[in-house]
């Protein structure tokens, strides 16, 4: 029992002593001990430095647009061209609102303008009138020239409750903003820019008194389509109904005839007559139930039921 040799340890911490290591190549090959590797998968390896090398790329943009960017004032030269080239005659601002817009062609770069409300006159179709605007200056080229024209993004709608401006937040849910929607038209997101929260505010409630207005005027139009229904379906029913016509001093089957646009021979008919004479008083039945409606002869208004008999 002491010839036998020292038991190699499988796992543990080499002591130092030669005995104790193992002997490679008489161990089997299942038992060898293989060096451990990472569970990493090498495409999300690649992945990951795919997307560090996209965000390098973009901050270097970002610093590099940033160095270039246009210094001049876009509320300036907004409100410039809006009262030269964008309002009408007898247009005015009622609330003007900075705001910024990202599109996703400009993404590093702030389309900076102005949000209007103005009192453009109304017509038939819009009475109470008024346009909502956007006018952004857009970011200048920077290989353009410096004395280049400024160019802008212009769009409006009316004032029409088909058109909703709603609180929304822009640029991945950071800032404040609005959104604007009309019918067949692409939504519109708004940022606000630092210090217009009051101003938007107010915007807000201008657009709400228009249309409150807008409103009422829908109500009103509303009342008299429903009483212009009304009178025409009234007048229908009177053109189909029975007409009859108290003799007057003068008249004579035929002159009553042609105040109704009928025949002797018709009235003589409806009324069971032999001949031509008629009493003054007398109630005389000109036209009988009708599936169409007869048309009112001029100057005159038929009676709809006789006169009640003298006791």
């Amino acid at each position: 029992m002491t010839d036998a040799p020292t038991p190699i340890p499988a796992e543990g911490v080499w002591t130092g002593d030669i005995a104790d290591l193992p002997n490679w190549d008489a161990m089997p090959r299942r038992n060898r001990r293989r060096k451990r590797r990472g569970h990493t998968p090498i495409w999300l390896r690649y992945a990951v430095s795919l997307v560090v090398l996209a965000m390098l790329v973009t901050g270097a943009q970002i610093a590099y647009h940033a160095l270039r960017s246009d210094p001049r004032d876009a509320s300036l030269y907004a409100d410039r061209e809006l009262a030269l080239t964008v309002l009408r005659p007898n247009e005015r601002v009622l609330q003007s609102v900075p705001v910024w817009q990202r599109p996703a062609i400009d993404y590093f770069r702030a389309t900076k303008g102005i949000l209007v409300l103005t009192d453009a006159p109304g017509d038939s179709a819009k009475p109470i009138g008024g346009r909502l605007i956007y006018l952004g200056l857009q970011p200048r080229d920077p290989l353009s020239p410096p004395d280049a024209p400024p160019t802008f993004d212009e769009r409006e709608w009316p004032v029409d409750t088909l058109v909703a401006v709603e609180p929304r937040r822009a640029f991945f849910m950071i800032a404040p903003g609005r959104a604007i929607s009309a019918p067949r038209e692409p939504r519109v997101t708004l940022g606000l820019a630092s210090g217009g929260g009051e101003k938007a505010r107010a915007l807000d409630l201008g657009l709400a008194k228009k249309f409150a207005a807008l409103r009422a005027v829908g109500w009103q139009r509303r009342e008299i389509r429903r009483a212009n229904d009304r009178a025409r379906l009234a007048l229908l029913y009177e053109g189909r109904r029975a007409w009859y016509h108290t003799v007057r001093r003068g008249q004579a089957v035929a002159s009553i005839a042609k105040l109704y646009n009928t025949t002797p021979e018709d009235i003589r008919a409806l009324n069971g007559l032999v001949g031509d004479r008629i009493r003054i008083g007398e109630v005389l039945k000109v036209k009988g139930w009708t599936k169409t409606a007869v048309p009112f002869p001029a100057g005159v208004t038929p009676e709809y039921a006789p006169a009640p008999a003298p006791a």
